[in-house]
């Protein structure tokens, strides 16, 4: 197999895809890993290379191969040009690679270069319009302080008014039931898993907040009326800086989909194509030296 290959990376906080064309756009493999998040160091890279080395070997090819392909990483974790840089430091067997967030890549395949918006609602949030060649991003500030709206912020916030069941200050409802069990209702068992989780850790309680809220409890409600506010501000942010659309990308979006304002309904979209096809596009726009708006 002669000529130039591309590969394309999605690396989020619970998991990372890789996708292999070659010039004529044609699929040769493509495979996932663990969180690929930037922030997670050597831990994050090691899985975005596994999920390449695994998409190479799925088209039938060796470590040789890779210095003939073009990588295009779209991590999250990368907003800030330190964490971004990091990655390019690294040694790596490509002929080329390009780093950028997920949020970009995302964007890449949703509108192919396009005037428009993203939001991602997966694991954490990021949001991003490219309007006129210039690019703003709309929130994106990792779990720290961030993720409006993600699966991480519903799974924390659904842990702490369990907590809340638990002292009297909130109503102890199934979904209260549910969370502190985990913990075998320890308030201090909670406390001591908080300080070893990852983003991911607290987004596993999303879907079971969900599944509570869709039944009526009380408080699983009042957690996805949170979030649904964050993505409404979010969305909103995104529209008023002129983007057309906001494509719909991550896992949480379809159930949170009911919780948002019907106003919002004509002007929310399904992306065109996913982040892992946009990061293979950033990897081609590379090569031929357009930009990426980035200010």
């Amino acid at each position: 197999m002669a000529g130039r290959l591309f590969i394309g990376v999605d690396g989020g906080g619970s998991r990372t895809r890789a996708r292999l064309r070659d010039e004529a756009g044609r699929l040769l493999g493509e495979a996932e890993a663990g969180a690929g998040n930037a922030r997670l160091g050597d831990a994050g890279f090691n899985e975005v290379m596994t999920a390449c080395r695994r998409a190479v070997a799925v088209a039938g090819l060796g470590e040789d191969d890779l210095a003939r392909i073009h990588a295009g990483f779209g991590l999250a974790g990368t907003q800030q040009d330190v964490d971004r840089q990091s990655v390019l430091d690294r040694d790596t067997p490509f002929a080329a690679l390009t780093v950028d967030t997920d949020a970009y890549a995302a964007y890449l395949g949703a509108h192919r270069g396009r005037d428009g918006g993203i939001l991602i609602l997966g694991t954490g949030s990021c949001g991003l319009a490219v309007i006129g060649g210039r690019r703003i991003n709309v929130g994106g500030w990792g779990a720290d302080i961030g993720d409006d709206g993600s699966g991480m912020a519903i799974g924390r916030l659904a842990i702490r008014r369990s907590l809340w069941a638990l002292e009297g200050m909130a109503p102890m409802t199934r979904l209260a039931e549910d969370v502190l069990a985990v913990f075998a209702g320890q308030g201090q068992n909670a406390v001591l898993w908080a300080a070893e989780a990852t983003p991911g850790d607290f987004a596993a309680f999303a879907p079971r907040v969900f599944d509570h809220a869709e039944a009526g409890d009380e408080l699983a409600e009042g957690v996805i009326e949170d979030a649904a506010r964050d993505a409404t501000m979010l969305i909103e942010r995104l529209l008023d800086l002129g983007s057309p659309s906001v494509a719909m990308i991550g896992s949480v979006f379809p159930r949170l989909l009911r919780w948002l304002p019907d106003r919002l309904g004509p002007l929310l979209v399904e992306p065109e194509s996913d982040a892992t096809d946009g990061a293979i596009l950033m990897a081609q726009r590379s090569l031929e030296g357009i930009g990426t708006g980035r200010s």
